[in-house]
């Protein structure tokens, strides 16, 4: 926590704020005397995460103990601590429940708790927040329907979940299709997707969302303008619809404007929009249809992706993570910020458990349970407790 001492009329200006590296410094009086101020408080120990997502502008992350903590810009409340005032560091959602699971999306969060109940916070245009209103919320707030979740995920303005059941729903907005129930409405609390589909989980992306069958089988719906879809053409679709070439997955993510999914053989398929070589086709086309990652690496295993805005990272069945995709302001985590058109390996040697790839900016956590973030840093979305941009992986700081 930076500390601001004043004394015989000094004052550290606003600038202050970006000294938090932790670097502690005494001060220094306007006549040139040294102040001597109280000492820092000593860290906590550091938190151990089970899983962090990367969102627009802030990234959250839930721990082993229930709690979940956000960090970076603050504007709607999207990160829970009650106001919109953003943050270097984390700073923990204000609520007194065991939370399980957080998802960032590109203005709001949510999460589901132990009992199954769904919270969301942050900005509420649209009804992204399913609590039947508009209104933004500072902390979290609980979504409508008494629907009792096993999963939700925060897209760009809209959020769906699966009930524990395996019913999938959806709320927010629904101008393309993205909430799968037939209509191009807005909703506020939780729409039904399908009532014969039972889903495992369902990624929410920008403008569409795609849900994993229990039979393993990929659905879509929403926006297809790029091809997200993975229906074989560009048009959008009210209702899911079944990815092409039978594919079976073990997992989705819904991304900006393309899909990608780890597959039963643990290969990784991308569709939709190719631009700045998201796909990691080794080329900008985009693909109206399941597309296997570069060649190159046939002989890796995978266990996890995530579909960002302009790239896409994944984790091998090894914890080695690699990223492809535009690489401005270092989120590809390779030491520079070119684009690349085929997977790279993250620098740092680091075991990763799962990524997130945000907007501009990645998280993830280590099978040790740290977090660290890399990419652009300017409002604090990596949490360390810098507005730096990182090349390479960053370690998140402690509360």
């Amino acid at each position: 926590m930076l500390q601001t001492l004043r004394s015989a009329g000094c004052r550290f200006g606003r600038h202050a704020r970006i000294a938090l590296f932790v670097v502690f410094l005494p001060a220094v009086a306007a006549c040139g005397e040294e102040v001597e101020g109280p000492a820092p408080p000593e860290p906590g120990p550091p938190a151990v995460y089970v899983v962090a997502d990367a969102g627009g502008r802030h990234s959250c992350g839930a721990t082993e103990n229930g709690a979940v903590f956000c960090w970076g810009a603050g504007e709607s409340g999207r990160l829970g601590r009650g106001n919109e005032q953003s943050s270097l560091q984390p700073v923990r959602a204000a609520s007194s429940r065991t939370l399980v699971q957080v998802t960032a999306g590109t203005a709001h969060t949510c999460a589901v708790a132990d009992d199954g109940a769904a919270l969301c916070w942050g900005a509420g245009e649209d009804g992204r927040l399913g609590t039947g209103a508009l209104q933004n919320r500072a902390t979290p707030a609980l979504v409508g329907g008494s629907i009792v979740f096993a999963q939700v995920d925060a897209g760009g303005n809209h959020s769906c979940g699966v009930d524990s059941d395996g019913l999938g729903y959806c709320w927010g907005m629904g101008d393309l299709g993205q909430l799968g129930n037939g209509l191009v409405t807005d909703r506020t609390t939780p729409a039904l997707v399908d009532d014969q589909l039972r889903f495992r989980e369902i990624s929410a992306g920008r403008s569409h969302s795609c849900g994993l069958a229990t039979d393993d089988a990929a659905f879509c719906w929403g926006s297809g303008e790029f091809g997200q879809l993975g229906s074989g053409n560009t048009n959008s679709r009210l209702v899911p619809t079944l990815v092409v070439d039978g594919l079976t997955f073990v997992q989705l993510s819904a991304g900006s404007e393309h899909t990608c999914g780890v597959t039963t053989d643990n290969e990784i398929f991308c569709w939709g929009a190719g631009s700045r070589g998201r796909l990691g086709t080794g080329n900008t086309i985009d693909r109206l249809r399941p597309q296997q990652i570069s060649e190159e690496l046939e002989n890796l295993e995978w266990s996890q992706v995530s579909a960002g805005e302009l790239h896409t990272c994944g984790v091998t069945v090894n914890g080695a993570a690699y990223c492809w995709g535009a690489g401005e302001s270092g989120r590809l985590g390779t030491g520079n910020e070119f684009d690349r058109l085929e997977p790279v390996p993250v620098l740092g040697g680091l075991e990763f458990a799962r990524v997130s790839a945000g907007a501009s900016h990645t998280c993830g956590v280590t099978t040790e349970g740290a977090a660290f973030c890399w990419g652009l840093g300017e409002e604090g979305q990596l949490g360390a407790g810098t507005p730096l941009n990182r090349l390479t992986p960053a370690r998140v700081l402690s509360s």
